[in-house]
């Protein structure tokens, strides 16, 4: 690294004598004075005169202002005018420091358009598009805001790059496609493949006096994951609008509470529900049943009364005294046989 690029590093206008000798490393003091003079002398730095002399023979200021030399940007001008004719290149030989931050994406641009625009008039995902101009699959989602402000200095909106977002994958099942469709959401794999294998047996798909043609296993904290349900409804569902059902089956302790409100929270555009029925189902099925320990011990304070209100109940103290037990009522308690006597 040359002196000029210490200096330009060293992030600070203004410069003390020490510190200049701690950049240029001159151990001899009138080698050191030389090179201090001719940096004066090309402009690069300024004595603060305010600052006075260092008392020594012949003298140095004390302080000097480093004067940062002028970008030279005339070695872009040929690679400017190369580029396609749709992109801004006027506008690019008038700033030319603007070019040389949009270099990278905007050559790899301007190549696409050269060889491979045909291939923008059919959509790609996000990965794919930003993969096949750029060679680099994750461009677009590392650097959006610049890819954002060079299609906006080119006159070219952000649909120009005719890609889509690909949505949260869920294990789903499509029993039936509505223009309205109403989506059941279930914490647990066994009950997801179990409500599953019995519609798709049966062809039946009325769930305790409710429609439900559309199931999806939650999968743990993935069903909380901001936005991931809404982008699976705009992306996978098409037909069922922000109007569309989504119902919400876990199981009865906090962390099923909790998963059902975090879900609800990251999607606020989606009307999500408890499935009341089947929840009312699980406590008359858990009378007289030696309910097993809660695996969640963490105690984590959940909207209880609210829930119970979501599920009609009068109080929430039927629910709370379960939670105090320390017990837990799995949704598994709605097995085959019983989901059987409930599908029509």
């Amino acid at each position: 690294m040359n002196i000029m690029e210490k200096l330009r590093d060293f992030g600070r206008v203004f410069i003390t004598e020490k510190e200049l000798q701690g950049i240029i490393k001159e151990s001899d003091y009138t080698g050191f004075y030389h090179r201090i003079v001719e940096l004066v002398e090309e402009g690069s730095l300024k004595p603060v005169k305010s600052s006075k002399t260092n008392g020594r023979c012949p003298p140095l200021f004390n302080k000097y202002r480093f004067i940062k030399p002028k970008e030279d940007y005339t070695c872009y001008f040929d690679s400017i005018r190369q580029l396609h004719p749709d992109l801004n290149i006027s506008g690019y030989l008038q700033k030319p420091e603007l070019y040389q931050k949009h270099q990278n994406v905007v050559e790899g641009l301007s190549r696409y358009l050269w060889y491979s625009k045909e291939l923008l008039d059919k959509p790609m995902s996000r990965k794919e598009r930003s993969f096949s101009i750029w060679s680099w699959e994750k461009l677009i989602d590392k650097r959006l805001s610049l890819v954002r402000e060079v299609l906006g200095f080119n006159g070219l909106g952000e649909d120009f790059l005719n890609y889509y977002d690909t949505p949260e994958p869920f294990f789903e099942y499509v029993h039936s496609r509505q223009n309205q469709m109403a989506v059941l959401i279930l914490e647990n794999k066994d009950t997801w493949f179990t409500f599953r294998k019995l519609m798709q047996d049966t062809g039946k798909n009325v769930v305790a006096g409710t429609q439900v043609d559309v199931l999806i296993y939650g999968e743990g904290n993935k069903i909380s994951k901001q936005g991931a349900l809404e982008q699976y409804e705009a992306g996978m569902l098409r037909g069922a609008g922000p109007t569309g059902c989504f119902l919400y089956f876990g199981d009865l302790d906090r962390e099923g509470i909790r998963l059902f409100f975090q879900a609800r929270k990251a999607n606020p555009c989606l009307d999500i529900k408890p499935f009341a029925r089947l929840y009312h189902l699980m406590l008359e099925l858990a009378e007289g049943v030696d309910l097993p320990e809660s695996p969640d011990k963490r105690a984590v304070e959940v909207p209880v009364a609210e829930f119970a209100s979501l599920l009609g109940f009068a109080d929430a103290d039927l629910l709370a005294n379960i939670l105090k037990k320390g017990v837990f009522i799995p949704q598994e308690i709605v097995n085959y046989q019983v989901l059987s006597g409930i599908l029509s």
